[in-house]
């Protein structure tokens, strides 16, 4: 198997997001539009498990957020703020091409946390919403008090500080709960998007953004309408605790544990994953 037999019948093209040079991945032919936001550091390959089954009936979209794999480094800041602005026209630009007004969106780490601001800075352009071990729930120093967090941080950004096939491969080990179930065809891949002119200036300044006034604190949920579905590894960095009272100012939220996963339950488990969100889309899971 290869990334690109997962991906068979898709279609990478380019759009123009508000002047930024965008990379799309597609797939799908009719339907409710469905977009992808990967996590931090991340690129549109990381869906490769999950488009095509969440294809049936819909249009698939998964997008490189601004700087990330091949989408222009149009940024300054890299903060939540940009990448949310970023990500707001990629959005638009979609629903264009389909005439619908609104969109899923499904939002991995960082992604996770840009797409819930979609639904705060464009009243009613988010239908439904899933959140993939979604950052943003906490601050960055509370974050970093748990020594595994601080731990997989610093290892994380070696793959940035020193770009290497082995601190590439250490980076993706930490996110999974089996280190050996990465693939080889992925390190190569983000070995080589890391590489590119300008990569690393941009995920370091991604990690250094001061994003603390744009929190997902809990009074912050308690104003949040759209139907959201939490998804959490089972051995996930983030705790369960902190994920339950979000989850319970939400009308409808729901969070569901992804057994034998870490921070990529959609790559280690996508038939968990794929399942649950296909039936949450279909309005089927409460």
């Amino acid at each position: 198997m290869t990334l690109w037999t997962d991906l068979l019948g898709a279609e990478v093209r380019w759009v123009d997001a508000g002047g930024v040079r965008t990379r799309v991945l597609s797939t799908g032919t009719r339907g409710p539009l469905l977009v992808l936001l990967h996590g931090r550091g991340g690129h549109l390959e990381t869906w490769t498990r999950n488009i095509n089954a969440w294809a049936d009936g819909r249009r698939v979209a998964a997008v490189d957020l601004l700087g990330h794999g091949c989408t222009g480094p149009a940024g300054s800041s890299y903060d939540v703020p940009e990448l949310l602005e970023h990500a707001q026209a990629v959005v638009d630009r979609l629903l264009d091409e389909t005439g619908e007004r609104q969109a899923d969106v499904v939002g991995q780490s960082l992604g996770g946390w840009v797409a819930a601001w979609l639904t705060r800075r464009r009243p009613g352009l988010v239908r439904r919403l899933v959140l993939v071990e979604p950052a943003g729930l906490q601050a960055e120093a509370e974050r970093l008090a748990d020594p595994r967090v601080a731990a997989a941080y610093e290892r994380g950004g070696r793959a940035f500080d020193e770009v290497s096939m082995e601190n590439v491969r250490l980076r993706l080990c930490q996110l999974l709960f089996d280190p050996d179930a990465v693939d080889d065809e992925m390190v190569r891949l983000r070995y080589q998007l890391y590489r590119r002119d300008g990569a690393s200036a941009v995920h370091r300044a991604v990690r250094a953004a001061d994003n603390s006034g744009w929190l997902l604190t809990p009074e912050w949920w308690s104003e949040h309408r759209e139907p959201t579905l939490f998804i959490r590894g089972e051995a996930g960095h983030l705790p369960v605790s902190v994920l339950d009272a979000v989850a319970a100012r939400v009308p409808g939220g729901t969070v569901h544990t992804v057994s034998d996963a870490k921070q990529w339950p959609h790559y280690e488990n996508p038939a968990d994953v794929n399942a649950t969100v296909t039936r949450f889309l279909d309005g089927g899971l409460r």
